[in-house]
Protein backbone atom coordinates (compact mmCIF):
# COMPACT_ATOMS: atom_id res chain seq x y z
CA UNK A 1 0.00 0.00 0.00
CA UNK A 2 1.30 3.61 -0.86
CA UNK A 3 1.71 6.34 1.55
CA UNK A 4 -0.90 8.46 -0.52
CA UNK A 5 -3.24 5.53 0.72
CA UNK A 6 -2.26 4.91 4.23
CA UNK A 7 -2.70 8.91 4.77
CA UNK A 8 -6.11 8.49 3.27
CA UNK A 9 -7.01 5.30 5.65
CA UNK A 10 -5.58 7.47 8.36
CA UNK A 11 -8.08 10.46 7.64
CA UNK A 12 -10.82 8.31 7.77
CA UNK A 13 -10.07 6.19 10.67
CA UNK A 14 -8.94 9.54 12.42
CA UNK A 15 -12.77 11.26 11.70
CA UNK A 16 -14.33 8.10 12.46
CA UNK A 17 -12.65 8.07 15.98
CA UNK A 18 -14.17 11.61 16.38
CA UNK A 19 -17.22 13.11 18.10
CA UNK A 20 -19.12 14.90 15.35
CA UNK A 21 -18.65 17.99 17.54
CA UNK A 22 -14.99 18.15 17.18
CA UNK A 23 -14.47 17.46 13.14
CA UNK A 24 -13.44 20.68 10.97
CA UNK A 25 -13.85 21.68 7.65
CA UNK A 26 -10.07 20.83 6.55
CA UNK A 27 -10.92 17.50 7.59
CA UNK A 28 -14.36 17.26 5.57
CA UNK A 29 -12.46 18.69 3.14
CA UNK A 30 -9.94 16.38 3.28
CA UNK A 31 -12.51 13.42 3.65
CA UNK A 32 -14.22 13.93 0.51
CA UNK A 33 -11.31 13.98 -1.11
CA UNK A 34 -10.19 10.47 0.24
CA UNK A 35 -13.72 9.06 -0.59
CA UNK A 36 -13.85 10.17 -3.90
CA UNK A 37 -10.19 8.76 -4.51
CA UNK A 38 -11.57 5.25 -3.18
CA UNK A 39 -14.71 5.68 -4.87
CA UNK A 40 -16.76 5.06 -1.43
CA UNK A 41 -20.13 6.31 -1.68
CA UNK A 42 -21.09 7.42 1.66
CA UNK A 43 -19.68 7.92 4.91
CA UNK A 44 -20.85 8.16 8.10
CA UNK A 45 -20.42 11.15 10.12
CA UNK A 46 -22.63 9.87 13.42
CA UNK A 47 -25.17 11.32 15.57
CA UNK A 48 -27.11 9.86 12.08
CA UNK A 49 -25.47 12.40 9.73
CA UNK A 50 -23.59 11.36 6.64
CA UNK A 51 -21.79 12.00 3.62
CA UNK A 52 -23.18 10.31 0.19
CA UNK A 53 -23.33 11.43 -3.52
CA UNK A 54 -19.28 11.93 -2.75
CA UNK A 55 -17.53 13.89 -5.65
CA UNK A 56 -14.25 15.64 -5.76
CA UNK A 57 -15.85 18.86 -4.52
CA UNK A 58 -19.12 18.29 -2.79
CA UNK A 59 -21.59 15.85 -1.14
CA UNK A 60 -24.74 15.55 -0.03
CA UNK A 61 -25.72 15.68 3.51
CA UNK A 62 -27.80 12.72 4.64
CA UNK A 63 -29.67 12.47 8.18
CA UNK A 64 -31.16 9.01 8.78
CA UNK A 65 -32.76 7.89 12.05
CA UNK A 66 -35.32 5.64 13.14
CA UNK A 67 -38.78 6.54 15.36
CA UNK A 68 -41.62 4.28 16.04
CA UNK A 69 -39.83 1.40 14.94
CA UNK A 70 -39.66 2.77 11.33
CA UNK A 71 -36.41 3.80 9.05
CA UNK A 72 -36.46 7.74 7.94
CA UNK A 73 -34.19 9.31 5.92
CA UNK A 74 -33.53 12.87 4.78
CA UNK A 75 -31.26 15.71 3.01
CA UNK A 76 -29.78 18.76 4.36
CA UNK A 77 -28.15 19.88 1.32
CA UNK A 78 -25.23 19.55 -0.41
CA UNK A 79 -21.95 20.74 1.33
CA UNK A 80 -20.23 23.08 1.10
CA UNK A 81 -23.53 25.48 0.13
CA UNK A 82 -24.65 23.71 3.14
CA UNK A 83 -22.04 24.24 5.89
CA UNK A 84 -20.82 21.13 8.18
CA UNK A 85 -21.71 23.53 11.02
CA UNK A 86 -25.33 24.19 10.21
CA UNK A 87 -25.22 20.48 8.98
CA UNK A 88 -24.04 19.56 12.41
CA UNK A 89 -26.60 21.86 14.18
CA UNK A 90 -29.36 20.44 12.30
CA UNK A 91 -28.18 17.12 13.00
CA UNK A 92 -28.50 17.54 16.84
CA UNK A 93 -31.12 19.43 16.93
CA UNK A 94 -33.15 16.61 15.15
CA UNK A 95 -31.88 14.36 17.62
CA UNK A 96 -32.75 16.41 20.45
CA UNK A 97 -36.95 16.11 18.60
CA UNK A 98 -36.35 12.25 18.72
CA UNK A 99 -35.11 12.32 22.31
CA UNK A 100 -38.64 13.85 23.10
CA UNK A 101 -40.54 11.50 20.93
CA UNK A 102 -40.82 13.71 18.25
CA UNK A 103 -40.39 12.79 14.83
CA UNK A 104 -38.52 15.85 13.39
CA UNK A 105 -39.86 15.14 9.31
CA UNK A 106 -43.19 15.25 10.62
CA UNK A 107 -42.48 18.28 12.58
CA UNK A 108 -41.14 20.11 10.00
CA UNK A 109 -44.03 19.24 7.53
CA UNK A 110 -46.42 20.21 10.58
CA UNK A 111 -44.76 23.62 10.68
CA UNK A 112 -44.13 24.13 6.78
CA UNK A 113 -48.07 23.62 6.97
CA UNK A 114 -48.66 26.37 9.92
CA UNK A 115 -46.53 28.52 7.90
CA UNK A 116 -48.43 28.00 4.82
CA UNK A 117 -52.28 28.08 6.46
CA UNK A 118 -50.65 31.73 8.13
CA UNK A 119 -49.46 32.92 4.67
CA UNK A 120 -52.76 31.86 3.86
CA UNK A 121 -55.10 33.73 6.25
CA UNK A 122 -52.52 36.75 5.67
CA UNK A 123 -53.52 36.54 1.99
CA UNK A 124 -56.96 36.21 2.51
CA UNK A 125 -56.55 39.51 4.94
CA UNK A 126 -54.65 41.75 2.82
CA UNK A 127 -57.19 41.38 -0.53
CA UNK A 128 -60.41 41.94 1.74
CA UNK A 129 -58.85 45.63 2.98
CA UNK A 130 -60.09 48.56 1.43
CA UNK A 131 -56.64 49.54 -0.14
CA UNK A 132 -55.78 46.29 -1.76
CA UNK A 133 -59.54 46.34 -2.88
CA UNK A 134 -59.30 50.31 -4.34
CA UNK A 135 -56.01 49.49 -5.92
CA UNK A 136 -57.32 46.85 -8.05
CA UNK A 137 -60.80 48.76 -8.75
CA UNK A 138 -58.78 51.83 -10.18
CA UNK A 139 -56.51 49.15 -11.93
CA UNK A 140 -59.46 47.67 -13.77
CA UNK A 141 -61.15 50.96 -14.21
CA UNK A 142 -58.85 52.84 -15.83
CA UNK A 143 -58.16 50.07 -17.65
CA UNK A 144 -61.66 50.07 -19.20
CA UNK A 145 -62.60 53.79 -19.71
CA UNK A 146 -59.14 54.75 -20.97
CA UNK A 147 -58.30 56.89 -17.93
CA UNK A 148 -54.81 58.82 -17.39
CA UNK A 149 -52.46 58.00 -14.55
CA UNK A 150 -53.20 61.63 -13.03
CA UNK A 151 -56.66 61.06 -12.90
CA UNK A 152 -56.29 57.86 -11.33
CA UNK A 153 -53.68 59.56 -9.13
CA UNK A 154 -56.53 62.09 -8.08
CA UNK A 155 -58.98 59.94 -7.71
CA UNK A 156 -56.79 57.83 -5.14
CA UNK A 157 -55.79 60.61 -3.11
CA UNK A 158 -58.85 61.84 -2.71
CA UNK A 159 -60.14 58.58 -1.64
CA UNK A 160 -56.90 58.22 0.99
CA UNK A 161 -57.71 62.06 2.32
CA UNK A 162 -60.95 62.16 3.06
CA UNK A 163 -62.15 58.19 3.72
CA UNK A 164 -59.28 55.69 4.36
CA UNK A 165 -57.65 58.40 6.60
CA UNK A 166 -60.40 59.01 8.95
CA UNK A 167 -60.37 54.84 9.57
CA UNK A 168 -59.16 53.19 12.21
CA UNK A 169 -56.17 51.11 10.39
CA UNK A 170 -56.48 53.19 7.56
CA UNK A 171 -55.94 51.24 4.23
CA UNK A 172 -55.19 48.04 6.16
CA UNK A 173 -58.99 48.37 7.07
CA UNK A 174 -60.88 45.30 6.26
CA UNK A 175 -64.01 46.28 4.32
CA UNK A 176 -66.23 44.12 6.53
CA UNK A 177 -65.37 45.78 9.58
CA UNK A 178 -66.69 49.10 8.29
CA UNK A 179 -70.24 50.52 8.60
CA UNK A 180 -72.79 52.76 7.20
CA UNK A 181 -72.30 54.61 9.49
CA UNK A 182 -68.31 55.22 9.56
CA UNK A 183 -68.95 56.17 6.09
CA UNK A 184 -71.89 58.84 6.92
CA UNK A 185 -69.93 59.92 9.95
CA UNK A 186 -66.55 60.91 7.33
CA UNK A 187 -68.62 62.14 5.07
CA UNK A 188 -70.35 64.28 7.46
CA UNK A 189 -67.03 65.86 8.34
CA UNK A 190 -66.83 67.11 4.30
CA UNK A 191 -70.31 68.43 4.59
CA UNK A 192 -69.96 70.49 8.04
CA UNK A 193 -66.73 72.13 6.98
CA UNK A 194 -68.68 73.11 3.43
CA UNK A 195 -66.75 70.74 1.14
CA UNK A 196 -69.29 70.39 -0.88
CA UNK A 197 -68.28 69.19 -4.09
CA UNK A 198 -65.18 66.92 -2.49
CA UNK A 199 -68.21 65.44 -0.13
CA UNK A 200 -69.89 64.07 -3.90
CA UNK A 201 -67.03 63.22 -5.20
CA UNK A 202 -65.87 60.90 -2.68
CA UNK A 203 -68.81 59.14 -2.45
CA UNK A 204 -69.36 58.11 -5.92
CA UNK A 205 -66.10 56.61 -5.24
CA UNK A 206 -66.64 54.64 -2.40
CA UNK A 207 -70.54 53.59 -4.04
CA UNK A 208 -68.20 52.67 -7.14
CA UNK A 209 -65.87 50.85 -4.53
CA UNK A 210 -67.98 48.78 -2.81
CA UNK A 211 -70.16 48.28 -5.68
CA UNK A 212 -66.39 46.53 -7.17
CA UNK A 213 -66.37 44.67 -4.07
CA UNK A 214 -69.85 43.05 -4.35
CA UNK A 215 -69.44 42.10 -8.09
CA UNK A 216 -65.93 40.19 -7.28
CA UNK A 217 -67.89 38.34 -4.29
CA UNK A 218 -65.80 40.41 -1.94
CA UNK A 219 -68.47 41.15 -0.04
CA UNK A 220 -71.95 39.52 -0.08
CA UNK A 221 -74.07 42.38 1.08
CA UNK A 222 -75.56 45.40 -1.21
CA UNK A 223 -76.52 47.42 1.78
CA UNK A 224 -74.06 50.10 2.44
CA UNK A 225 -74.14 51.04 -1.33
CA UNK A 226 -77.80 50.95 -2.00
CA UNK A 227 -78.24 53.13 1.36
CA UNK A 228 -75.37 55.31 0.46
CA UNK A 229 -76.34 56.00 -2.87
CA UNK A 230 -79.77 57.24 -1.14
CA UNK A 231 -78.38 58.82 1.42
CA UNK A 232 -79.06 62.36 1.50
CA UNK A 233 -76.28 65.36 1.97
CA UNK A 234 -76.29 69.25 1.31
CA UNK A 235 -76.25 69.41 -2.40
CA UNK A 236 -73.47 71.39 -4.29
CA UNK A 237 -75.36 74.39 -6.08
CA UNK A 238 -73.20 75.88 -8.98
CA UNK A 239 -72.68 78.76 -7.90
CA UNK A 240 -70.75 77.23 -5.35
CA UNK A 241 -68.75 75.83 -7.84
CA UNK A 242 -65.67 77.44 -8.46
CA UNK A 243 -64.10 77.68 -12.19
CA UNK A 244 -60.43 78.22 -12.73
CA UNK A 245 -60.07 81.89 -12.70
CA UNK A 246 -58.57 84.08 -15.76
CA UNK A 247 -57.27 87.30 -16.36
CA UNK A 248 -59.76 89.45 -19.02
CA UNK A 249 -58.76 93.18 -19.13
CA UNK A 250 -56.34 93.71 -21.58
CA UNK A 251 -53.11 95.38 -19.19
CA UNK A 252 -53.42 91.93 -17.05
CA UNK A 253 -52.71 89.52 -19.90
CA UNK A 254 -50.21 91.77 -21.18
CA UNK A 255 -48.52 91.13 -18.13
CA UNK A 256 -48.93 88.13 -18.06
CA UNK A 257 -47.61 87.38 -21.52
CA UNK A 258 -44.91 89.55 -21.52
CA UNK A 259 -43.90 87.80 -18.46
CA UNK A 260 -43.77 84.37 -19.76
CA UNK A 261 -41.96 85.51 -22.68
CA UNK A 262 -39.23 86.87 -20.14
CA UNK A 263 -39.43 83.58 -17.92
CA UNK A 264 -36.09 83.05 -16.40
CA UNK A 265 -36.62 79.79 -14.56
CA UNK A 266 -36.45 77.19 -17.13
CA UNK A 267 -36.67 77.23 -20.98
CA UNK A 268 -38.23 74.18 -21.48
CA UNK A 269 -41.24 75.86 -18.85
CA UNK A 270 -41.17 78.99 -20.73
CA UNK A 271 -42.21 77.21 -23.62
CA UNK A 272 -44.95 75.20 -21.82
CA UNK A 273 -46.32 78.46 -20.92
CA UNK A 274 -46.46 79.68 -24.33
CA UNK A 275 -47.80 76.85 -25.94
CA UNK A 276 -50.60 76.92 -23.60
CA UNK A 277 -51.76 80.66 -24.00
CA UNK A 278 -51.54 80.77 -27.67
CA UNK A 279 -53.00 77.15 -28.34
CA UNK A 280 -56.14 76.88 -25.18
CA UNK A 281 -54.94 73.23 -24.76
CA UNK A 282 -55.52 71.07 -21.37
CA UNK A 283 -52.60 70.87 -19.14
CA UNK A 284 -52.69 66.92 -20.19
CA UNK A 285 -52.45 67.55 -23.71
CA UNK A 286 -49.58 70.36 -23.24
CA UNK A 287 -47.45 68.55 -20.88
CA UNK A 288 -47.39 64.80 -22.86
CA UNK A 289 -46.77 66.88 -26.47
CA UNK A 290 -44.57 65.08 -28.42
CA UNK A 291 -42.34 66.35 -31.37
CA UNK A 292 -43.90 62.95 -32.90
CA UNK A 293 -46.76 64.49 -32.94
CA UNK A 294 -46.13 68.41 -34.51
CA UNK A 295 -45.75 68.61 -38.20
CA UNK A 296 -43.64 72.08 -38.10
CA UNK A 297 -44.20 72.40 -41.94
CA UNK A 298 -48.01 71.59 -42.06
CA UNK A 299 -47.99 74.00 -38.41
CA UNK A 300 -50.43 71.61 -36.85
CA UNK A 301 -50.09 69.50 -33.82
CA UNK A 302 -51.76 66.33 -33.47
CA UNK A 303 -52.98 65.21 -29.98
CA UNK A 304 -53.85 61.50 -30.10
CA UNK A 305 -57.17 60.16 -28.05
CA UNK A 306 -55.39 58.49 -25.43
CA UNK A 307 -54.27 61.91 -23.87
CA UNK A 308 -57.44 63.52 -24.74
CA UNK A 309 -60.52 64.02 -21.89
CA UNK A 310 -63.43 62.85 -25.04
CA UNK A 311 -60.83 60.08 -26.08
CA UNK A 312 -61.04 61.57 -29.58
CA UNK A 313 -58.19 62.52 -31.71
CA UNK A 314 -57.82 66.31 -32.07
CA UNK A 315 -55.90 68.27 -34.59
CA UNK A 316 -54.76 71.99 -33.58
CA UNK A 317 -53.55 74.26 -36.37
CA UNK A 318 -50.85 76.19 -34.73
CA UNK A 319 -50.46 80.01 -35.72
CA UNK A 320 -47.99 81.62 -37.36
CA UNK A 321 -46.49 83.02 -34.22
CA UNK A 322 -46.06 79.80 -32.08
CA UNK A 323 -44.45 77.98 -34.68
CA UNK A 324 -41.58 80.48 -34.80
CA UNK A 325 -41.10 79.72 -31.23
CA UNK A 326 -42.00 76.10 -31.59
CA UNK A 327 -39.10 76.05 -33.88
CA UNK A 328 -36.65 77.90 -31.34
CA UNK A 329 -37.56 75.31 -28.85
CA UNK A 330 -36.47 72.85 -31.41
CA UNK A 331 -33.00 74.11 -31.83
CA UNK A 332 -32.17 74.24 -28.63
CA UNK A 333 -33.89 70.50 -27.66
CA UNK A 334 -31.98 67.79 -26.70
CA UNK A 335 -33.74 65.39 -28.80
CA UNK A 336 -32.73 62.44 -26.59
CA UNK A 337 -36.11 62.85 -25.26
CA UNK A 338 -39.71 62.11 -26.88
CA UNK A 339 -41.48 64.70 -25.34
CA UNK A 340 -41.40 69.00 -25.93
CA UNK A 341 -41.46 69.14 -22.29
CA UNK A 342 -39.19 66.53 -20.29
CA UNK A 343 -38.82 65.96 -17.09
CA UNK A 344 -35.64 67.54 -15.22
CA UNK A 345 -35.06 64.83 -12.91
CA UNK A 346 -37.10 61.23 -14.43
CA UNK A 347 -35.63 60.29 -17.97
CA UNK A 348 -38.48 59.58 -21.00
CA UNK A 349 -41.04 61.73 -18.78
CA UNK A 350 -42.52 64.82 -18.95
CA UNK A 351 -42.85 67.33 -16.89
CA UNK A 352 -45.24 67.70 -13.54
CA UNK A 353 -49.17 68.77 -14.44
CA UNK A 354 -48.50 71.96 -12.09
CA UNK A 355 -45.54 73.24 -14.03
CA UNK A 356 -47.75 75.98 -15.73
CA UNK A 357 -49.79 76.70 -12.48
CA UNK A 358 -46.20 77.04 -10.57
CA UNK A 359 -44.74 79.26 -13.42
CA UNK A 360 -48.04 81.54 -13.27
CA UNK A 361 -47.32 81.95 -9.36
CA UNK A 362 -43.69 82.72 -10.15
CA UNK A 363 -45.02 85.67 -12.72
CA UNK A 364 -46.97 87.39 -9.63
CA UNK A 365 -50.55 85.90 -10.36
CA UNK A 366 -52.28 83.91 -7.54
CA UNK A 367 -54.50 81.06 -7.43
CA UNK A 368 -57.52 83.43 -7.75
CA UNK A 369 -56.27 85.26 -10.45
CA UNK A 370 -55.02 82.84 -13.08
CA UNK A 371 -54.56 79.32 -13.42
CA UNK A 372 -53.43 76.69 -16.47
CA UNK A 373 -56.88 75.82 -17.44
CA UNK A 374 -58.27 79.61 -16.89
CA UNK A 375 -56.28 80.16 -20.01
CA UNK A 376 -58.72 78.09 -21.91
CA UNK A 377 -61.45 80.38 -20.58
CA UNK A 378 -59.10 83.70 -21.62
CA UNK A 379 -59.04 82.54 -24.97
CA UNK A 380 -62.67 81.89 -24.95
CA UNK A 381 -63.72 85.20 -23.61
CA UNK A 382 -61.60 87.50 -25.27
CA UNK A 383 -62.42 85.58 -29.20
CA UNK A 384 -66.23 85.97 -27.93
CA UNK A 385 -65.93 89.61 -27.30
CA UNK A 386 -63.78 90.07 -29.79
CA UNK A 387 -66.88 87.86 -32.84
CA UNK A 388 -68.43 90.73 -34.39
CA UNK A 389 -65.41 93.17 -34.66
CA UNK A 390 -62.87 90.23 -36.42
CA UNK A 391 -65.73 87.83 -37.64
CA UNK A 392 -64.73 85.03 -35.50
CA UNK A 393 -66.93 81.96 -35.50
CA UNK A 394 -68.07 80.43 -31.89
CA UNK A 395 -68.36 77.22 -33.96
CA UNK A 396 -64.32 77.31 -34.22
CA UNK A 397 -63.85 78.70 -30.99
CA UNK A 398 -65.39 75.98 -29.51
CA UNK A 399 -63.99 73.60 -32.09
CA UNK A 400 -60.41 74.82 -31.01
CA UNK A 401 -61.21 73.77 -27.50
CA UNK A 402 -62.04 70.46 -28.54
CA UNK A 403 -65.59 70.87 -27.39
CA UNK A 404 -68.70 69.15 -28.77
CA UNK A 405 -70.31 71.04 -31.33
CA UNK A 406 -73.69 70.28 -33.16
CA UNK A 407 -75.31 67.07 -33.07
CA UNK A 408 -73.80 63.22 -32.72
CA UNK A 409 -75.58 62.94 -36.27
CA UNK A 410 -73.87 66.14 -37.27
CA UNK A 411 -70.29 65.09 -36.41
CA UNK A 412 -70.64 61.83 -37.18
CA UNK A 413 -70.95 63.06 -41.18
CA UNK A 414 -68.42 65.26 -40.40
CA UNK A 415 -65.18 63.56 -41.80
CA UNK A 416 -62.81 66.54 -42.75
CA UNK A 417 -61.86 68.57 -39.62
CA UNK A 418 -62.49 72.26 -40.15
CA UNK A 419 -58.48 72.74 -39.99
CA UNK A 420 -58.13 76.40 -41.73
CA UNK A 421 -61.27 78.00 -40.01
CA UNK A 422 -59.64 77.33 -36.68
CA UNK A 423 -55.93 78.42 -38.13
CA UNK A 424 -57.79 81.40 -38.11
CA UNK A 425 -58.79 82.05 -35.22
CA UNK A 426 -55.71 80.92 -33.67
CA UNK A 427 -53.67 83.22 -35.69
CA UNK A 428 -56.26 86.14 -34.84
CA UNK A 429 -55.43 84.88 -31.31
CA UNK A 430 -51.64 85.08 -31.38
CA UNK A 431 -51.92 88.19 -33.09
CA UNK A 432 -53.70 89.90 -30.09
CA UNK A 433 -51.54 88.59 -27.70
CA UNK A 434 -48.11 89.98 -29.71
CA UNK A 435 -50.58 93.29 -30.39
CA UNK A 436 -50.63 93.83 -26.60
CA UNK A 437 -46.27 93.77 -26.76
CA UNK A 438 -46.72 97.09 -29.11
CA UNK A 439 -49.53 98.96 -27.31
CA UNK A 440 -49.38 101.35 -24.21
CA UNK A 441 -52.48 100.08 -22.27
CA UNK A 442 -54.05 102.45 -19.71
CA UNK A 443 -52.30 105.61 -21.13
Amino acid sequence: MTNKNTNNIDIASKIRSKDLLRITDKEIEALIKFCYTEQCKSFSLGYGLSLSEINDKSAKWRFRYTFGGKRHDTNFGKYPSVSLKAARDKAIKYNEQINMDVNPIMEKKVLIEEKKKEQEVEAKHLKNTVGFIAQHYFEIKQNNKHLKDITIEKSERRLYEHFFKHLRNKENTLISDITLDNIVNILHKLELSNKLETLTRTKMLIVGLYEFAYSNDIINDSNIFTKLKLRSFKLVHKSNVKNNPTLLEDSDIKKLYQGMLEYKYGVHTKFALLLSIHTAQRQGSIISAKWSDINLEDATWSIPASEMKMKKAHIVPLSDVLIGYLKELYKISSHHNDYLFPNAQHLNRHMSNNTVNHAIRRLGFTKEQQTAHGLRAMFKTIAKSNQNKHNLSNEYVERVLAHKVGTDVENVYLRVMPIEEMRKILNWWSDYLESLLDTTIGK
